[in-house]
C-alpha cells in the first residue's frame, strides 16, 4: 500500500501543478527477466485513468 500510496500523491501533486512529469515504479521479483533492477516509468501528461484494486488476505 506505500508504494499506492506515493503513486497517488504524486499524481496529486502533479495535478495541482509541482513534482516531476514521471514516476519511476520499481518492478521488484516481477517479471525481471535476465536482467538485476526493472523499473517502469509513467509520464503524467499520457495517464487517462488509473485503477487501484484492494483485496483481502483473510
Amino acid at each position: 500500500m506505500a508504494e499506492v500510496n506515493a503513486f497517488i500523491n504524486w499524481y496529486d501533486a502533479k495535478d495541482a501543478g509541482t513534482g516531476p512529469s514521471k514516476y519511476a515504479i520499481d518492478k521488484h521479483e516481477n517479471n525481471k527477466g535476465p536482467f538485476s533492477k526493472r523499473t517502469d516509468y509513467v509520464i503524467f501528461s499520457n495517464i487517462l485513468t488509473f485503477e487501484v484494486s484492494e483485496y483481502s488476505t483473510k
